[in-house]
């Protein structure tokens, strides 16, 4: 089966810089979707995660030939939607048949109850398997709100991913080099203080992981704008570094799914777009590039 590998500086030309510009939450509305893909097109997202039990994932995902060029991993998803596992459904839905776990409230769960870290497996397994019964092989693993920073959790993403021959899984660490960053909301910046802790713990647990410089845009989740991804262009470190956000076009959706993030996604998708962000990548020699190409 292999180790997974999340490759890092040391496979790549010296001092060259790359960047992986995903976008979660691919599937989750309409307008999530089709903000993502105008993203991709008209701007810099060179990658997304498929929320395979999201509401509009089967239109998404056959969306996905007009994209070729768009990397295509998996969100797994043991917070909010539908389950597509028996397992998940009898642990993990409520009355509605739903699952309702903010990120906090799914790492007490888990350890008050640990035997529900089998139904989050299962279920982080039927969603990898519904998107290759889609003949789609993803590029990278990720997860929804970030539930992998839990070390039980995270041990289980990987487990899947030498399963499935996934060499890639996200990794939590940012550290926005200088100063002059916009301001970042006071519980995304203890979010990301919590990942950059938890990923320490994991690199000392799990010494066969590679990985790569991390992953920027969590302490600014919801408030990516052109002038922060123009200063990550110019402070970018050689290697490679995703870079996570969360466009939409702002229209409203008629779906169950709710997200906090619904009026900061059209805002997202304008600096995504910008013709001056793309520039400023360019400008600072940043290879634009997926978890697929690597």
């Amino acid at each position: 089966m292999g180790r997974i590998i999340i490759i890092g500086p040391m496979n790549y030309r010296p001092n060259s810089k790359q960047a992986i510009i995903n976008a979660d939450d691919f599937g989750f509305s309409p307008s999530v979707t089709d903000g993502i893909l105008r993203a991709h097109r008209q701007g810099v997202v060179t990658s997304t995660t498929v929320m395979t039990n999201a509401p509009d994932a089967e239109r998404s995902v056959s969306l996905l030939a007009e994209a070729p060029e768009l990397g295509v991993g998996v969100h797994l998803n043991a917070s909010q939607g539908a389950c597509l596992s028996a397992e998940g459904r009898a642990a993990l839905a409520g009355a509605d048949g739903e699952m309702h776990y903010t990120a906090t409230g799914l790492i007490i769960a888990c350890t008050l109850r640990p035997k529900l870290l089998r139904a989050i497996e299962a279920e982080f397994d039927a969603q990898i398997r519904w998107l290759l019964d889609c003949d789609i092989t993803p590029t990278h693993l990720d997860t929804h709100r970030h539930c992998h920073g839990h070390a039980p959790i995270f041990a289980r993403v990987v487990k899947l991913a030498k399963r499935y021959h996934i060499p890639f899984v996200r990794r939590h660490r940012e550290r926005l080099p200088g100063g002059g960053w916009p301001e970042a909301p006071a519980k995304q910046k203890r979010t990301a203080a919590a990942l950059n802790a938890l990923s320490l713990l994991q690199r000392l647990t799990n010494k066969n992981v590679l990985t790569t410089t991390g992953t920027w845009g969590v302490a600014h989740t919801g408030c990516i704008s052109a002038a922060w991804l123009m200063l990550a262009a110019q402070r970018l470190p050689t290697g490679v570094t995703e870079i996570m956000c969360h466009p939409g076009t702002g229209d409203s959706d008629n779906t169950n799914m709710e997200s906090r993030l619904a009026a900061c996604r059209a805002g997202e998708l304008a600096a995504l777009c910008d013709p001056a962000v793309k520039e400023a990548f360019a400008h600072n020699d940043v290879e634009l590039t997926h978890y697929g190409k690597l």
